[in-house]
Formats: structure tokens, C-alpha cells, sequence
């Protein structure tokens, strides 16, 4: 199959949505056109697919767990909706559907993998530079206003500040596996690049995204890690400590703005484990709210896309509140047992894996909108074909490294 053809079905909608392409043609330029672009996405996918049918290679079995879970959601989820009465666009629901269901089988092919892996890269290390941008000139995604004051958080294309974040968590795993330098001066091209992202995380004062980021730099540098380094790093725990005290006591001498200074505080409480004291940003009342519909109806839900109609900010509940608990229990079974197949990988690959499914996991406590959208859902089908062979896991350490 001609190349071009591939990168326009595919890859062409994989960096729409990773941007958020459409959301800004949406906000900025006229809704209809941005509605027709969501009709060509799904459209070049499904040419795509059809098209690309003859090249699709063994197909990987931990990924294709996900088609049993869209099949259980759907059952339920319909099945409830009727019973319910509550309605929604289910075609709009199917959008990371379509986008799975492509790229399963688009990333069978090796030398896709190996080019959605560069793709993907590219798109989270752009999307983490347009968020520092973004700020720079005081752009808000979620209001499509130029603002004539300082934002208090970095929104980044979504005007999200926990989606901004994990995504240049994302920017962060994927870049350090991906440009592996041996001159100097690449080296230092890559700290500066890597400087910049971990900057643009900092603007999102994300508290999940900073927590998050402590555990997988600690993953992804799992190298340094060993021996006396060790005994050096746990020496160094005080001192780290000590740091995060000062920060909070100067906050209020950092120019930072109200907002800013309880992000500083939420996140010290939460690395000092003083879990009492975190602000959930009213996450809490929302996960309150959704709840009663939990114990209305645990069995069977409350229909497909009820959780985000309610607003429930939790992929978890959403999934068990829309879809009854049958298909919240499959759904916690892929996860385990995605993370479980990570300890069959070489270590670099593992800790790569690991880092990534660990944002997913983490980040679909506060959001609901994790398995929604589209460049997020295809992680998991790239995963599973990390996984599951080990000669493509050869190969792609080769590309990786």
C-alpha cells in the first residue's frame, strides 16, 4: 500500500487529535468547518482500513482484549439506555472506537509501528511546546480568548490543565526513548528539549501531573537506580524535603497568583502524604453526585456516555455507572493484565511501558475522558503490540534506543 495513502488516512486524524486540530478550527474559525473535519477523519480511517486490509500482519491478543470491552460497554451501555430513557449521539461515542479499530490493525505491520511511534513523538513534544506558547501570549483554549492578564494555569491545546499535563508527560516518555544521542552535542540538544517539556508541565501547576511525573522519572531512569547510587539517592530525601518546605514558605514572594500558590500547597501536601489536605478541585462532590446513580443501577448502568453527561471527572466509576459492574470488572482485568505483561519486556522496553500505562492509570482517576479520545485510546493498541512480539520489541529497541 502506498505510503502516502497511509500517512493521509491515518496519521493525518492521529495529529487532528493529538492537537486538537478540530477544537481550534471550532473556537476559532467556524464550527461547521470543524464538524466537517471530524466526518473526514472518520471517513480516512475507515478508507484506510479497507484499503490497508491485505497488509495487516498477526494481530496482537492483549490488544484485541479491548474489542471484547467495547462489545460488554455497548450491550450494557444500550441495553441500559433503553430501559433508562437517557439518550446521546452514539455516533460520537464510537469516534476512539473507529481509531482503535484502525490502528489495531494498521500497527500490525512493523514498519507502521515503528512509524506511528515517531509520529506520536513528535505530536506530544509540539503539543507540550504549544501549551509553554500558549501561555507565553496568554491564549485559553477553553474560552478562545486572547487575555490581556496572566493565566494561572496552562491549559495547552485542550485549555485543560490535567490534560496539558499528561501530555507532556507523554512528550517527556516518548522523546527520552525515542532520541537516544551518543555526540555531546545532541546530548544537549535533548536535556534542553526535555528542560522545555518538564517546563511546560510546571506551567500546567497540575498536581496529578507533577506526582505522577516524580514516580515515572524515577521509571524511565531506572539505570541510574542501582549500587551506591542508591544509598546516595535516600541520603538525598531529606534535602528534598527540606526544598519543597522552602517553596511553600516563599510561595507568597514568587509573584505567583492565588491559584498558583494553592497548587504549590496542594502538591506538598500530597508528597508529604498529608492526603487530608489535598484540594480535589470539587472532584470529590462531583464523584458524590455520580455515585447515587452507581447504587441505582450497578448492574446493567445507566446508559452509554451517562458518566460524562454527569460530568463524573473518573474513568473508573464512569465506565461501572455506564456500563453496569461486569464490564467495570473486564475493564480492570485489561488493565492488570496490561500491566502485568510489561514484566515480559527487556528492561528498558518494561519501564517505557510501565511509564506510560502508569499516566493512563492515574490520570483516569481525575478524568473522564482518557479512553475518549482518540490518540489516547490507539496508547493501548501500541502497547499491546509492544508486548506481544518479542522480535518487534527488538526492532523497536533498535529504533528506540
Amino acid at each position: 500500500m502506498n505510503k502516502l495513502i497511509v500517512s493521509i488516512c491515518f496519521y493525518v486524524p492521529l495529529v487532528i487529535s493529538c492537537l486538537n486540530l478540530q477544537a481550534m478550527v471550532s473556537k476559532f474559525i467556524a464550527p461547521s468547518l470543524a464538524q466537517l473535519i471530524a466526518y473526514l477523519n472518520l471517513t480516512l480511517i475507515v478508507t484506510g482500513l479497507i484499503l490497508f486490509r491485505n497488509n495487516v500482519k498477526t494481530i496482537s491478543k492483549t490488544a484485541r482484549l479491548w474489542f471484547v470491552f467495547y462489545i460488554l460497554y455497548y450491550s450494557f451501555g444500550l441495553l441500559a439506555s433503553g430501559v433508562s430513557g437517557f439518550q446521546t449521539s452514539i455516533i460520537a461515542t464510537l469516534v476512539p472506537v473507529i481509531f482503535f479499530t484502525g490502528f489495531f490493525f494498521l500497527l500490525s505491520n512493523r514498519k507502521e509501528f515503528l512509524t506511528y511511534f515517531k509520529v506520536i513523538t513528535i505530536c506530544f513534544v509540539i503539543s507540550s511546546f504549544i501549551t509553554i506558547l500558549f501561555v507565553k501570549f496568554n491564549i485559553n483554549m477553553k474560552t478562545a480568548e486572547v487575555h490581556n492578564w496572566a493565566l494561572d494555569r496552562a491549559g495547552g491545546v485542550t485549555g485543560d490543565a490535567n490534560a496539558a499535563a499528561h501530555t507532556s508527560i507523554f512528550a517527556f516518555i516518548f522523546f527520552n526513548q525515542f532520541f537516544q544521542p551518543t555526540q555531546l552535542l545532541n546530548k544537549v540538544l535533548k536535556f534542553i528539549v526535555l528542560s522545555l517539556i518538564f517546563y511546560s508541565l510546571i506551567l500546567t501547576f497540575s498536581t496529578t501531573g507533577l506526582f505522577t511525573f516524580t514516580i515515572v522519572f524515577f521509571l524511565i531512569n531506572y539505570k541510574f537506580f542501582s549500587g551506591i547510587r542508591i544509598i546516595l539517592f535516600a541520603s538525598a530525601i531529606p534535602l528534598f524535603y527540606i526544598g519543597i518546605f522552602t517553596i511553600q514558605s516563599q510561595a507568597q514572594n514568587l509573584s505567583l497568583s492565588e491559584a498558583q500558590i494553592n497548587k504549590v500547597n496542594n502538591l506538598v501536601n500530597v508528597l508529604t502524604l498529608n492526603f487530608d489536605e489535598v484540594d480535589n478541585s470539587g472532584r470529590g462532590e462531583l464523584l458524590e453526585n455520580i455515585t447515587y446513580y452507581l447504587y441505582k443501577n450497578p448492574i446493567m448502568g445507566n446508559g452509554v456516555d451517562f458518566s460524562v453527561f454527569m460530568r463524573a471527572h473518573n474513568t473508573y466509576v464512569g465506565i461501572w455507572v455506564d456500563a453496569g459492574i461486569f464490564t467495570f470488572l473486564f475493564f480492570l482485568f485489561i488493565l492488570f493484565f496490561y500491566f502485568l505483561k510489561t514484566w515480559t519486556l527487556n528492561p528498558q522496553l518494561r519501564f517505557f511501558a510501565m511509564s506510560i500505562l502508569l499516566v493512563l492509570y492515574i490520570f483516569m482517576i481525575s478524568l473522564q475522558s482518557v479512553i475518549n479520545q482518540p490518540y489516547l485510546i490507539v496508547l493501548f493498541a501500541f502497547l499491546g503490540y509492544l508486548i506481544d512480539f518479542k522480535k518487534l520489541n527488538k526492532e523497536a529497541s533498535d529504533t528506540v534506543k
